[in-house]
């Protein structure tokens, strides 16, 4: 058998593409499965005819893509009973019953589990029955109230609202909505730990008794860990020892919620995300010493050692600490992967069967899929398969071509090298399409950190871990050293990510770029093995491929030959993406949100959309006013992204993310420019830019009426951004004569509050069209209904970022269009 038939056409190959392909059309078809099942089974039968191919595969593969397209399509449709939790998701207040289902994510001021709904009561009287799975998120602050801890198959009570799943909704955005579907949750609540009323009663199921089993051992071994962070030094833990403690609890239980984003950044920059995934490497270490306590218990038996069924014997015991293990740890696709390719092999052994590592791969893809057709979409499930499968057809490759050499220490860091280069390989495009990053330094931060964090810290956290309660002693001396090490780590990395050419951010892939990647990579793979002129013709195409397809997205880009600006959904905030003709860009504020919210707009919304636009450098950024719904997305843009020139009003704000925001630009050497009274301006080609301010001694004590108001003007098309402005500065606007205000597109002052859009502004600026960007079910009621009203009255087309999604207007300079992302 040749090495691409080895590769490409081992027998479980064409039954995962059966999985895969029942999965993508389960989800995306708009006809009923049924309905595609016949006509694939109609097309399977001509080819059967034709070609003649393996009867157990080809009914495999049948059956394969049967049973994930019937699967996919009963989880994505939306046909709800009476009693489903999305009939209460109206915004009313209830009391809600239900069973936690999930082992808690701790986070710094929030717990977070799933629950399965049993009953919902609105006046205290009548519980209606009610069923469906829900996120719940409850808030406290662990400095002034104890943590309360939920355990699986705990009946409890929480009085709050139901909020339906619901995602922001912009031109390849985050599906949010989708993912929360596959794993059965149509709703969230949120409310403070202090309001839920625990009933005492509890699943009491052997299942649920082992989960909370695990859980409470999960909670212990974070508590030790704790602990060992507060006894590394005499002073209080710092930044890094913190962080050190939230990395060794990632690394033994799979929980990484506590790791603060600027640690996983830097891990990402590193190449050394996948050390925190508890993957192939946990479960050897775990199995290695399971097998080896087995052994050693096993060969004091006569029988065993007469017989040799010790080894045989210990290789099935193993799988029962590892089932078990791997459900402590989460049972991610990482996991399950390892899990599944290590009994696969087991059963190898066990039946003296040759192990062939690619077709126990597909193997163990297919046998996930079974179980979750959804994690064929989860980050975790590629990265793990592409990584694994380049790193195994990376080491064939070298057996074919080059070899390994003889040296054992060379052979050892030659192993460490190419491990390292081929999982580069596989995972670059995954990583590229949703981090955005390309590490330069990925080989020799792997060549010193894995064996530092996955041969030392790791085995003394398992060991910290396995000896808690019988040597409790012994396991806080490997805790605390643990912490110790990793402490340093982490500094290292954070140095080494210091200097901006260990890595790069990138734009994000098309699908196109990324099947044309990994078929290239194959094809050259192949070439040079077989030395197959059709296979050399091949790569040549691809590489054509590649470049034409590269080529018209750098058009696209730089060469767009309109204006463009896109009014982004960010919830309640203001977040606008202006590309002009000749490639400028410039983004007006980027959305926020305050009060607890974690969500970072920045990270999650505006930062993705301007990658996936193939926009790294912004030439300007303009801050309407320091507001948390316009500023706090800032931070990531201009940490994440060179800006040449940023342009605020006179107004500073005690806030931690302005602060944050003023030190990135000190460090980056970003331009700042303060307009004032008289407008400044500045053009891009045809495209024209004026910006209008307050002199410092006239700023009023409302900071909404301090905004800047910006102009845009393209030929004879023009669009006015006035950011917060309120009555007052309205008709302060309406009486300026050194800044026009007539526009074809406004976007709406405030958000459309009653306090703005006032009569006399509107008549100056006559606009056709108005932009509302506000959030879904706000709580200050925004747009306001008067001002809706008003809009009308003046025959004033309202588009609405809540209702609609993004807002994406197209101009030529003369007439423009636009689009929304939804319908209303």
């Amino acid at each position: 058998m040749n090495t691409r038939h080895k590769l490409t056409l081992a027998p479980m190959f064409f039954v995962l593409l059966s999985f895969i392909a029942g999965v993508l059309a389960g989800c995306c078809t708009p006809v009923p499965p049924w309905v595609y099942y016949i006509a694939v089974c109609l097309l399977a039968a001509i080819v059967f005819m034709l070609s003649k191919p393996d009867k157990f595969i080809f009914l495999s593969c049948l059956a394969a893509f049967g049973l994930t397209v019937f699967r996919m399509a009963g989880i994505c449709t939306s046909d709800y009973s009476d009693q489903h939790i999305v009939r209460f998701c109206n915004g009313e207040t209830y009391r809600i019953s239900g069973v936690i289902n999930s082992i808690s994510k701790k986070y710094q001021n929030k717990t977070r589990y799933t629950m399965d709904c049993t009953g919902v009561c609105a006046d205290n009287t009548f519980v209606t029955p009610a069923e469906g799975k829900l996120s719940l998120t409850l808030y406290h602050d662990s400095n002034t109230q104890p943590v309360p801890s939920l355990f699986f198959g705990e009946h409890i009570i929480v009085t709050s609202k139901i909020r339906a799943i619901r995602n922001f909704f912009n031109p390849g955005g985050y599906d949010y909505e989708f993912r929360m579907r596959l794993r059965g949750i149509t709703g969230s609540i949120y409310a403070n730990s202090n309001t839920i009323v625990q009933t005492g009663k509890v699943n009491s199921s052997l299942f649920a008794r082992g989960m909370r089993f695990l859980q409470r051992t999960q909670g212990r071994f974070s508590n030790n860990v704790a602990k060992a962070a507060k006894i590394t030094d005499d002073r209080p833990p710092d930044f890094f020892s913190n962080q050190a403690r939230a990395v060794l609890t990632a690394l033994v239980t799979g929980q990484k919620e506590m790791i603060h984003e600027k640690i996983r950044d830097n891990f990402s920059k590193a190449g050394l995300s996948h050390i925190l995934a508890v993957s192939g490497l946990h479960m050897s270490l775990v199995g290695l010493g399971f097998f080896s306590i087995f052994i050693f218990i096993l060969n004091r038996q006569p029988s065993y050692v007469i017989t040799g069924r010790a080894k045989k014997t210990a290789g099935v015991l193993i799988l029962l600490p590892l089932t078990a293990y791997a459900f402590f740890a989460g049972f991610s696709p990482s996991t399950q992967r390892a899990l599944i390719m290590t009994a696969v092999f087991l059963t190898a052994f066990l039946m003296e069967k040759e192990k062939d590592p690619l077709n126990t791969l597909y193997v163990a893809a297919s046998l996930i899929l079974i179980i979750n057709p959804g994690a064929l979409f989860s980050i975790s499930f590629q990265l793990s398969f592409a990584c694994v499968f380049f790193i195994i057809s990376g080491f064939i490759f070298l057996g074919k071509t080059l070899g390994m050499p003889e040296n054992k220490w060379i052979k050892r860091v030659s192993l460490m090298i190419f491990t390292t280069v081929f999982a580069g390989i596989g995972a670059a495009p995954v990583t590229a399409f949703y981090f955005n990053i390309f590490p330069m330094v990925q080989v020799g931060t792997n060549l010193i950190m894995v064996p530092v964090i996955g041969f030392l810290c790791l085995p003394l956290g398992l060991a910290g871990l396995m000896f808690m309660d019988f040597l409790p002693g012994l396991s806080q001396f490997f805790l605390t050293l643990d912490v110790h090490i990793l402490s340093y780590c982490l500094q290292a990395i954070h140095w080494i990510t210091g200097f901006d050419w260990t890595w790069a951010r990138v734009v994000t892939p098309r699908p196109i770029e990324i099947i044309i990647y990994y078929a290239l990579i194959l094809c050259i793979g192949f070439a040079i093995m077989e030395k197959n002129k059709a296979l050399i013709y091949l790569t040549f195409l691809l590489t054509v491929a590649g470049m034409v397809s590269t080529g018209q997205g750098v058009l696209k880009r730089f060469y767009p030959g309109k204006l463009v600006v896109h009014t982004l959904d960010v919830g309640q905030g203001n977040a606008a993406v202006i590309i002009a003709p000749d490639g400028k860009t410039l983004l007006i504020d980027a959305g926020g949100f305050g009060g607890r919210s974690s969500f970072d707009t920045g990270r999650y919304i505006v930062g993705p959309f301007l990658w996936k636009n193939w926009i790294l450098a912004l030439d300007a950024v303009i801050l309407t006013h320091p507001d948390s719904d316009h500023m706090n997305g800032l931070y990531f843009i201009f940490e994440n992204f060179r800006v040449r020139q940023w342009i605020k009003n006179h107004d500073t704000f005690s806030s931690a993310f302005f602060e944050n925001i003023m030190h990135t630009v000190e460090k980056k050497g970003i331009k700042i420019h303060v307009p004032d009274s008289d407008p400044s301006r500045f053009s891009w080609d045809q495209v024209k830019i004026s910006i209008l301010g307050r002199k410092s001694g006239d700023l009023a004590d409302n900071r909404n009426n301090n905004s800047l108001v910006t102009r845009l003007d393209f030929l004879s098309f023009s669009m006015l951004f006035p950011g917060d402005i309120e009555g007052k500065r309205e008709r302060e606007l309406a009486h300026t004569k050194n800044f026009r205000l007539k526009s074809d597109i406004l976007m709406a002052p405030h958000h459309g509050s009653c306090s703005s859009s006032s009569k006399i502004f509107l008549d100056k600026v006559s606009p056709a069209g108005v932009i509302i960007s506000c959030g879904y079910m706000n709580k200050h009621k925004f747009p306001c209904r008067t001002v809706l009203q008003r809009y009308g009255r003046n025959r004033i087309i309202v588009f609405r970022t809540d209702l609609m999604g993004a807002v994406t207007l197209q101009s030529d300079g003369f007439g423009y269009t636009i689009k929304t992302h939804r319908k209303n």
